[in-house]
């Protein structure tokens, strides 16, 4: 409910509370004593609390409304700081732990302020489409509808080793993706047996850096592959082709000025 909440009606009530009357606040705003009134119960319902006593004659906090005056008076003054900077917001980027191990180290020497969130990609698809990301950072394994999706890199999908001739082995998967299920169809048609899985992990990250501390071979991207110096092993099927994408709302020019310093670094790194 507290997404309903207006700017002003919260105005209102501060001043009401300030001035302990709610007909001078509603003359300050240059409101009616009715209008005042409702822009009161519209605070309360974004709140779902009662804030106030709605008594005629004087304006009176409930202990729900005195808790809350403070809190909401920092609110609004940080709001009012944050429109009057000149300072561009961060940008916020959402993607999985393995793509920012790449994405994010180089774009820290831009001249940009960004806000980095970890998660999957259909969250960071999401987050993106509610408006609370600016940018995720995904592979096109997925139909991503209702965005822009730009090609930041491309690459494939192999089995890796940090030995250069490994052995035949069993190996480490991610969780089942459309990559790995690729490369299981592959390996089928390829022996004409099942591919043998070592261990399940729940992300490349980890695979690549088991990999690159141990004997084992593990399913990766290449971007991951040569960020641990790990070789692809000779006795596997043909690759799997991927491309990373940025994905996105906002297109207005300023956004997309900032985005192409950073996408332009992002193409070094794919």
């Amino acid at each position: 409910m507290i997404r309903n909440l207006r700017i002003a009606d919260l105005e209102l009530f501060i001043a009401a509370a300030r001035l302990k009357n709610l007909g001078k606040a509603a003359a300050l705003h240059h409101l009616s004593q009715s209008a005042a009134s409702t822009a009161i119960q519209r605070v309360e319902a974004a709140f779902e609390k009662q804030l106030c006593t709605h008594e005629r004659r004087q304006f009176r906090l409930t202990k729900e409304g005195a808790l809350l005056i403070p809190r909401a008076e920092v609110w609004l003054r940080t709001l009012r700081d944050t429109v009057a900077s000149n300072d561009p917001l961060p940008l916020r980027i959402v993607t999985t732990h393995a793509i920012a191990r790449v994405a994010i180290p180089d774009i820290l020497t831009l001249n940009e302020t960004i806000d980095v969130k970890l998660m999957r990609p259909d969250s960071a698809y999401g987050a993106v489409l509610r408006d609370e990301a600016d940018v995720a950072l995904v592979l096109d394994n997925a139909p991503w509808e209702g965005v822009v999706a730009t090609e930041i890199g491309k690459g494939c999908f192999q089995l890796y080793s940090k030995e250069k001739e490994a052995s035949l082995s069993s190996v480490l998967l991610p969780e089942d993706q459309i990559e790995v299920l690729t490369l299981q169809q592959r390996w089928q048609q390829m022996y004409g047996q099942s591919l043998a899985v070592k261990a399940r992990l729940p992300s490349w990250s980890l695979i690549a850096d088991i990999c690159s501390n141990s004997k084992e071979v593990g399913f990766l991207p290449d971007f991951l592959a040569q960020q641990n110096d790990l070789k692809p092993v000779s006795w596997q099927p043909s690759p799997s082709r991927y491309h990373v994408l940025a994905l996105y709302r906002h297109q207005d020019d300023a956004f997309q000025k900032r985005l192409e310093r950073l996408m332009a670094g992002w193409r070094l790194n794919f």
